[in-house]
């Protein structure tokens, strides 16, 4: 029998037994509480801070060397301290209640013509006609579902004057003597890192309002794949993440509802944008097949699943609309991006860039496209950065250089400093290798060849070398840092070289960069060229058209066309794989430098 362990937490005074050899994170989620851990207990990412008193074990060599001077303080990382005894624990952090999302984007105004309606009909004189269908349903009823026909039976025999039929599509979803005033629709994001939910009138196309949050999965892993693995570990892994999604999906019903005081049982489709992994797991399906080679998806088409089978908080006849794939990286939420700006229709040479965990490219030339996936990680948006963090308040979001050397910091909230996300570290590299802080190669160089007021922000921490950007020391910029943005900055680069050679489209070649996605929004386009990810040619061409996943999902809606035009971008781009192209190493490792191109 092994030996238990009782674990108290001062958050909440809850209280929780593992078995011995446990670590605390696992104690943490056994209890219901969160605490930041995107790498998933792996002992890389260092933000899981706790702090311990009882009977753990010694500190690791992660942990020295990410904790240092804080483990005389009793701090620890929750995915690496094991417990042997009974453990007081105190979180030391709770992110994620200011979290702020993009919910704003750039959209190709489509024709109001939902596929969702609805239709009031007179059935007091069905009987001259003989028969309920006869009243001007037999049209709807392209499908018989018992169910309904059971229902208007119902109707029918208790001599109502009027009947509502909810359609889509010319396919009836719902028969009811109610009198609805409402019809509407949800256009729905699913990030890997946040959620986006826009509600629609479906009776005039209206927006009526919009919310955000944290994608909660992220407690299991800021990045696709290591999501997959975590999935793909535990055995109830899958389930967990999916009730994850669903939980986050009906707060933001009832928030939105509840804003306008509307009943959520009016809502009759959910239109859903998400990568790939985001849609298997919405389904519970286990992605682990994504991140196998040949890497294929278990459903890759538009699929309508009933609300109730997911447990949405919707009209229990409603339908919630995955959009389709391309391909296992190239997900429905880069697809309805590509609706939104309408580049399968694009008369002159343009590239459309997704950065976020994954880096998510299409070119298009003369109407043909071609795609693909960058594994870029989560360091442009901060995620395995010392001091990196989420958009919330209190975060660093730009940085700007002053000729005198001064830094000058754009806070959000303007609150104190307590950490930098993707847009703030990719304006502080630019600007730090425009002022030689930071070398091509990516190394620090020599403070003594820097400028004094420069010169000052580098400090000795834990035997290294960082710069310090907060009077205070909280936030601040390791060689560690530099480097994962220099690798993910290369596998973009990269990528983009790759297609622009697949389509023989020259640097000068193109007309317009589309760059999409809560990153870009509040990123100067000099800090794109700055560190040498996009060429100086295209600082002129770049255009920020943020949150396109919603916007597309928004538009097939609103336009029953739509649905068709995502599918012909479905079919028609060619997706090229990274891993069977040999030469994107060689493209890889020339992209590595913060050389501006």
């Amino acid at each position: 029998m092994s030996i238990q362990n009782e674990v108290a937490f001062l958050s909440g005074n809850k209280r929780v037994t593992v078995a011995d050899g446990k670590t605390l994170l696992d104690a943490v989620r056994l209890v219901g509480l969160t605490v930041e851990a995107p790498c998933d207990g792996r002992g890389t990412c260092g933000k899981c801070h706790v702090k311990v008193t009882g009977a753990v074990s010694p500190p690791n060599e992660n942990e020295v060397e990410q904790l240092g001077d804080l483990l005389a303080s009793g701090v620890r990382l929750a995915c690496q301290t094991k417990v042997h005894g009974q453990v007081q624990v105190e979180l030391l952090a709770s992110r994620g209640d200011t979290f702020i999302a993009l919910d704003k984007g750039k959209s190709n105004k489509q024709a109001f013509n939902p596929p969702i309606s609805k239709i009031s009909l007179d059935i007091s004189d069905s009987q001259e006609c003989q028969g309920a269908l006869c009243c001007g349903l037999e049209p709807f009823f392209k499908e018989y579902f018992p169910a309904i026909l059971r229902e208007l039976s119902n109707k029918y025999t208790e001599a109502l004057q009027h009947c509502e039929v909810i359609v889509k599509n010319g396919k009836v979803l719902d028969v009811s003597s109610e009198l609805r005033q409402d019809c509407l629709g949800i256009a729905l994001d699913i990030g890997t890192t946040s959620v986006v939910a826009e509600l629609v009138d479906l009776m005039t196309g209206h927006s009526l309002g919009v919310q955000s949050c944290l994608n909660p999965q992220s407690e299991y892993g800021g990045d696709v794949l290591t999501r997959i693995s975590y999935a793909a570990k535990h055995v109830d892994g899958t389930i967990r993440l999916q009730e994850k999604i669903i939980e986050a999906i009906n707060r933001l019903i009832h928030q939105l509802t509840a804003e306008q005081a509307l009943d959520n049982r009016n809502i009759y489709e959910i239109v859903v944008a998400g990568n790939t992994t985001m849609l298997h797991l919405l389904l519970g399906i286990n992605p682990r097949s994504l991140a196998r080679s040949p890497f294929r998806p278990i459903f890759r088409g538009q699929m309508d699943i009933s609300s109730a089978s997911l447990g949405v908080h919707m009209a229990t006849r409603g339908v919630v609309t995955l959009l389709p794939s391309a391909s296992a990286f190239i997900g429905a939420d880069i697809v309805a991006g590509l609706l939104a700006v309408n580049l399968h229709h694009y008369a002159k040479t343009a590239l459309f860039i997704d950065i976020g965990t994954n880096g998510e490219i299409a070119l298009c030339k003369n109407g043909q496209m071609v795609g693909t996936s960058s594994a870029a990680g989560p360091a442009l948006e901060g995620m395995n950065i010392t001091c990196g963090c989420r958009a919330e308040n209190g975060v660093i979001e730009g940085v700007t250089i002053t000729g005198e050397g001064n830094i000058l910091l754009s806070i959000i909230g303007n609150e104190p400093p307590i950490g930098i996300c993707g847009s703030g570290l990719i304006d502080l590299i630019s600007e730090l290798v425009r002022v030689g802080v930071i070398q091509e190669n990516g190394r620090f160089a020599c403070k003594e060849k820097l400028r004094p007021h420069l010169a000052s922000h580098f400090v000795d921490l834990n035997g290294k070398q960082v710069f310090v950007l907060t009077e205070d020391g909280a936030v601040y910029l390791t060689q560690k840092d530099i480097r994962q943005v220099q690798l993910a900055k290369g596998a973009i680069s990269a990528a983009i070289t790759l297609l622009l050679n697949k389509l023989n489209v020259g640097t000068n070649d193109i007309d317009e960069v589309f760059v999409a996605g809560a990153f870009g929004f509040h990123l100067k386009p000099s800090s794109l060229t700055g560190i040498g990810l996009l060429p100086l040619a295209y600082e002129d061409k770049i255009r920020y058209v943020g949150n396109t996943a919603k916007e597309g999902a928004k538009a097939i809606l609103l336009n029953q066309d739509a649905a068709s035009e995502v599918l012909q971008i479905c079919e028609s781009i060619e997706i090229v794989e990274l891993s069977l192209t040999p030469e994107f190493q060689q493209y890889f490792v020339g992209s590595l430098s913060f050389r501006r191109l």
